[in-house]
């Protein structure tokens, strides 16, 4: 596992909506990785097996590869983090 949670039924919703196939979302996400995320371009057909996963199981997937799906599919990643309370402290010399 990733750590990562996310619902896979949200990815399935927006791949639904976009009426695209595996392969189309393949070639997506190799576009993605090559112009955002600095790898080399691959054939669509070498991802078709990690998207499929991807959508099926997000949380088993390597996080690269959820990044790259989500982008493909027009989404973006946010993260929040809690609110922090920031303490101040004084300096103490020795």
């Amino acid at each position: 596992m990733n750590g990562l949670i996310v619902d896979k039924s949200v990815l399935q919703s927006r791949f639904t909506a976009l009426g695209w196939t595996e392969y189309r979302l393949a070639k997506e996400t190799s576009q993605v990785r090559f112009e955002q995320m600095g790898e080399n371009q691959k054939s669509p057909s070498s991802l078709v097996t990690s998207v499929s996963k991807v959508i099926e199981n997000p949380n088993t997937s390597q996080f690269k590869n959820v990044e790259a799906v989500i982008k493909a599919m027009g989404g973006e990643l946010i993260i929040r983090w809690p609110q922090v309370e920031v303490v101040s402290h004084e300096e103490v010399k020795l």
